[in-house]
């Protein structure tokens, strides 16, 4: 069966691959996607999310660059204009997947998104992180994406977004001016995307106190964070600020309440659904509760 080229849409090319594979549709979306989800997807009458198809394409042994290249361009952009390459990066870097992170980048590459370059250097910085090899990027690209977040004053959603995820190319010293001046400039902001990515600043920054036993400057975070309301969409963000203020009162009073509480605020991550952030925050709990 021939590849109908340029006007292949993204349900036509999973189907074409599924019958190519001679599995009916239940036995393609296994247990990634219901089936009844699925079918609407190949008929075009439903839009699949980026963590469902990579999901899909995993689970069937399907690149992600491979299948991107067959699509139309019209559909292409049409994935990026709705930011789902953005939601996938962020899918694969939560799991530390770098071979997902890669196929991403491929796409990327081929692709003719505006901000194409800048795209593939974010990237390439993540794939880094994920590795724990933040020296593979040499020193351009590093000024290079530290330029990009504060080059100017005035600081926009986007570029919060960008340092919180970039905040280990900075040292702790470097943070701690950084962060406070973005927390200050924004943590009275009434938008839930803010809300979120401030207490995502102010998680790394606990974490990296912590690691680097300068307690002191925890107080600043726990206050601010506190001083934002606790909604569903941040009950995940409350919940680690939790643990790591436990860790940070245990350091001050040596109670084992303290310890006990943030265990179960760990237990309520795993149970959620969230096992890899789960583990990162037991591992913070074993190493330094008992500094």
């Amino acid at each position: 069966m021939k590849l109908r080229g340029s006007r292949m849409t993204i349900g036509q090319l999973l189907k074409q691959y599924r019958i190519e594979s001679l599995k009916t549709q239940k036995e393609w979306a296994d247990n990634t996607i219901s089936t009844s989800y699925y079918s609407k997807v190949e008929k075009d009458q439903h839009r699949i999310t980026a963590e469902d198809l990579i999901a899909l394409l995993h689970a069937n042994n399907i690149k992600l660059w491979e299948f991107f290249s067959k699509l139309s361009q019209e559909d292409k952009v049409k994935y990026d204009e709705n930011s789902d390459i953005g939601e996938a990066i962020n899918e694969a870097f939560y799991h530390n997947d770098k071979e997902q992170l890669k196929d991403i980048k491929n796409v990327i590459a081929n692709s003719e998104i505006v901000d194409k370059e800048d795209q593939l250097l974010f990237i390439d910085a993540l794939i880094a992180l994920v590795g724990n090899h933040v020296e593979d990027l040499d020193e351009k690209e590093r000024i290079k994406l530290k330029e990009k977040i504060f080059n100017i004053s005035n600081l926009d959603e986007n570029k919060l977004d960008l340092y919180c995820n970039l905040m280990p190319f900075y040292d702790l010293d470097s943070n701690l001016l950084i962060s406070r001046r973005v927390i200050t400039q924004f943590c009275h902001s009434g938008s839930s995307n803010v809300q979120e990515t401030i207490l995502g600043i102010e998680i790394n920054m606990l974490i990296m106190c912590i690691e680097k036993s300068r307690y002191k400057e925890t107080e600043f975070f726990i206050r601010t964070a506190d001083q934002i309301s606790t909604k569903p969409n941040l009950f995940f963000y409350k919940n680690c600020i939790f643990i790591l203020k436990n860790i940070v009162n245990y350091h001050y009073e040596r109670k084992d309440e303290y310890l006990n509480k943030a265990r179960m605020a760990i237990d309520h991550i795993s149970s959620l659904g969230m096992p890899e952030y789960s583990k990162d925050m037991k591992d913070i709990l074993d190493t330094y509760g008992k500094n």
